[in-house]
Formats: structure tokens, C-alpha cells, sequence
């Protein structure tokens, strides 16, 4: 992440992908072409957004995986199938989802009009494995924390990286809340239970 050239071809050919998956915030500068966007996998599409070194285009992984729940069984192939670095990029990108997911479920809900379901049992490992809190502790604030602690230590640098994480969710709000979206009569009163809890 530090010190290392940007090749602005490749962040500006992630920027067509998250955009074809429906992640409009992010806007490029016109250098890749569709050659460069097309044909790549999920699995791919994580990797290739882990290895960016570039914070706001590597970070928009947290709305891609909340926009994109079914990107789960991609998230874990990348996870195997990559480098250290990039599988530890992966596992933070997906942990901050989780908690963020947690923290904003509410919002998240009234902004989509539906609940959200990126899933949580397939990586129970990868907070297990760091010794992070359980996405539910805290609502996630406790996870978040912790998490910006761990990245600080991975760097050596007391970087904030959660106000890099929140800004996606930011973007993600405005970019979702600018639709009208109607809350069915069952999600309200699911949310309204969980309210209570």
C-alpha cells in the first residue's frame, strides 16, 4: 500500500467492473477500455481489487460484498487461491464488511429496502484466526476497532482505516438512497422485532 507506483490503467478498469456490479460512486479517468473489464470472474475481480494498492478503489470491496452476497463462495476461492498479502487484504476487506454490515444494518435496510445478507458463518474463521471480535459483539463498533488496531500493527503506521471503511458505506448510502425504495410490511416488522432486542 505504501510506496508503491499506482498503475492507474488497472484501478481505472476496476472502477468499469464495480460499476457494471452496480457500485456507480467511483468514477475513473478513462484510460482502460471494455477490453480491459471484460470477461474477469468474481474470484478475479476480488483479487484484482485486493492487489490495487489503492485504498478507495480496493475498499469499495466492502459495498461490492454487501451490494453482492452471493459473492461469498468467489470471496473464499480468492482467499485460497491468492498471495499472502492479497488473501490478508481479502480477509480485512471482508471482515470490515461484516462489522460495518452489523453497525449499519438498519440504515443498510431502509436504504436497499432489504435486509442484508452478506453471510457471516463462512468466515467466522478469519476473525477466529486474528483474534478479532465476532461481527454481533458491539454491533460491530467492537470488530471495527479492533480491526483498525490490527491493520495499524500490520503497517506499523497509526493509519485510520476505519474512516476509509466508512467512507465506502457513505458513498454507498448516497448512491443507494437516491432511489425510492418501498420496505415491505415483512421487513419492517423484522425490523421492528430486532429493535427490540
Amino acid at each position: 500500500m505504501l510506496n508503491t507506483k499506482l498503475d492507474w490503467r488497472e484501478i481505472d478498469s476496476l472502477i468499469m467492473l464495480l460499476n457494471k456490479q452496480g457500485i456507480t460512486y467511483l468514477w475513473g479517468n478513462g484510460s482502460a477500455t471494455n477490453e480491459d473489464s471484460k470477461d474477469v470472474t468474481p474470484t478475479q475481480l476480488i483479487q484484482r481489487l485486493a492487489a490495487c494498492n489503492y485504498p478507495l478503489v480496493e475498499h469499495a470491496s466492502i459495498s461490492l460484498f454487501i451490494l453482492h452476497p452471493e459473492f461469498a463462495p468467489a470471496i473464499i476461492e480468492a482467499l485460497k487461491l491468492s498471495p499472502d498479502d492479497v488473501a490478508e487484504n481479502i480477509a480485512v476487506m471482508t471482515l470490515a464488511t461484516l462489522y460495518l454490515q452489523q453497525w449499519w444494518f438498519f440504515r443498510l435496510t431502509t436504504s436497499s429496502g432489504k435486509l442484508p445478507d452478506f453471510p457471516e458463518t463462512p468466515f467466522a474463521s478469519l476473525w477466529e484466526e486474528r483474534h478479532l471480535p465476532p461481527p454481533d459483539d458491539g454491533y460491530g463498533m467492537t470488530g471495527l476497532l479492533a480491526s483498525q488496531d490490527y491493520q495499524q500493527h500490520r503497517y506499523g503506521l497509526p493509519l485510520n482505516f476505519l474512516d476509509d471503511w466508512q467512507n465506502q458505506i457513505n458513498h454507498l448510502f448516497a448512491q443507494e438512497e437516491a432511489h425510492t425504495r418501498k420496505i415491505s410490511n415483512e421487513i419492517a416488522e423484522n425490523l421492528v422485532q430486532l429493535s427490540r432486542l
